[in-house]
Order: C-alpha cells, then structure tokens, then sequence
C-alpha cells in the first residue's frame, strides 16, 4: 500500500486523486480530518497515534512524502518497522538557489533541506530502502499553490504588476500534475537506488514573460511597473512589518536572477515530459 504525506496540498491533493482514478490502494495522511484519512500531524511523534489509526499502516510498502521534507526523518524508524519499503520525497530547488541569500530565514531553510536530504539518504543505504528525491522548481496549479496564483490574485486586484528592473530572471514554471505522474512513476521502477532529480516546466521565461503570461491568462492587457531594487525592496519590508504579506527583500533580487534548472536526468529515467506554462488557464488562475 502507499502512504501519502501532505495529502492536502497542492501536490498531494492532485496526487489523490489520481491514485483514486488509477484504483491504486493508498492511504492519505493529513492533520486535518476526513473520510479514509489518517490523521497525523507530522510534528508529532508516530507511537502517539491512537491504535486503531496505527493498525492502518500496517500493509505500508511505499511513502510518497508531499509535507516538508524535514518532517520525515524523524519517522523513519517508525515507518521501517510497518514494512517500508521505498520512499518518494518532494524537495526543493531552493536548496540550489537559495543557498548564497542573504537572508537568515532563507539560508535556515537551506539548511534544513539540506540536512532532510542527507538524513534520508543515509537511513535509507543503511536500511537497503529505494529513495527518489524529487526538486521541483516554482509549482502551481488548480489555484492551490502560493506562487503564480498569489501573483494572478494581486492582478485581479490591482489590475497592475510591480517588476524590479527588467525582471529578466529565467523562470520554469511547474505544474503539479507533472509532479504528480513522476512520483507515481517513481514507484513502478525495479532497482534500488538513492537519486535526487530536479524538476521543473517545459517552458523557460523571463519572470517579466511568466507575468505577461498570468495576465493573458486572466484575460487582461498586461500593465507591469518597473520600480528600482532599492525601493521595491524597501517596499517589501514595508509590507512584511505591517503584517500583508510574507515576501522578503532577497525575493526581489531574485526578479533578476536565472532560477531555471536541467531535468534532463529526470527525461532519461523517469520518461518526465512537462506541460508548457499556463497551457489550461481557467484551470489554474482564479
């Protein structure tokens, strides 16, 4: 059977569903509550699950880890003992692009991707279990996602779009469904291994073309500001200190900076072959 961590989000929601199509036994793990959901949260230890919701996992072969990915190493011990066998993990790129910032939280965030990685990975050599590290770069999809749809809402808005400069930072946008068919895939593959794969979006666009996209998307006539760095990052400090929004300085710089990453690894072995940029926009904007 195959466990689904983070069965709420924006890639463990779509990856459900498709389980459910595909008659693929799983078992969706979330906080929250609901109909055939284990509820655990991650931050909690697995022996204090209640025993009825334990003896669930006992068919567990596969993990198909979708919450943090720091949340996971804490339970591996547990999970090895209900017969893991083999373990799909979503990542991030942000342990490439992020690790030379500036900023505190950020390189916190690095470094907790970094150790998670490392973490499963020794575990999993040492206990002969498959582990696949997937990194995707900037997801959306459905309106789920924290990215091209906050961006889309703040259009709906304001009916115009602040850029820093030229905004020429190469972006690849991913969608979630792509994710969703390489995780799956993942777990039909007969070797044992220990790999880690970027993913991103067919398409690589400049963030002011991935904007200029989201604006076509939504039916409008793209209206987009260039503001100087210096003041859109003041800008930005501004809002994070007034509670509005939970953006950082470095994302400006970051406008400007190439965040485009070769999934040519994942072609090869994982057949990974992702849709273009917003090609079904009534689906993924509001």
């Amino acid at each position: 059977m195959i466990i689904v961590t983070g069965a709420g989000g924006v890639v463990g929601t779509p990856l459900c569903e498709a389980l459910v199509k595909s008659k693929e036994p799983f078992l969706p793990v979330s906080r929250a509550a609901g109909d055939g959901v284990l509820q655990w949260d991650l931050t909690q230890k697995l022996e204090l699950l209640p025993h009825s919701q334990e003896a669930s996992l006992r068919r567990l072969k596969s993990l198909i880890h979708c919450a943090p990915i720091w949340l996971l190493p804490a339970h591996l011990e547990g999970l090895l003992e209900y017969g893991l066998e083999q373990i799909v993990v979503f990542s991030s790129t942000s342990v490439l692009s992020k690790k030379n910032s500036e900023n505190p939280q950020e390189q916190a965030l690095v470094e907790q991707l970094k150790s998670s990685e490392n973490s499963l990975c020794e575990f999993c050599q040492r206990h002969n279990v498959d582990l696949t590290i997937l990194r995707p770069s900037l997801i959306y999809g459905y309106g789920r996602d924290q990215n091209v749809f906050h961006i889309a809402k703040f259009i709906e808005r304001y009916r115009l779009m602040f850029l820093v400069g030229k905004a020429s930072g190469l972006r690849q946008p991913v969608h979630a469904d792509d994710l969703v068919k390489t995780a799956i895939k993942c777990l039909s593959r007969p070797e044992r291994q220990h790999v880690a794969y970027n993913l991103a979006g067919k398409d690589v666009l400049s963030y002011k073309e991935m904007v200029e996209r989201i604006f076509s998307g939504l039916g409008r006539r793209a209206c987009i500001i260039p503001i100087p760095l210096r003041l859109f990052r003041f800008a930005l400090v501004c809002a994070a200190k007034l509670g509005r929004f939970s953006y950082t300085p470095e994302m400006a710089n970051r406008m400007n900076q190439d965040l485009n990453y070769d999934y040519s690894a994942a072609a090869r072995d994982l057949s990974f072959q992702p849709q273009g940029f917003l090609e079904k926009p009534q689906r993924d904007l509001p």
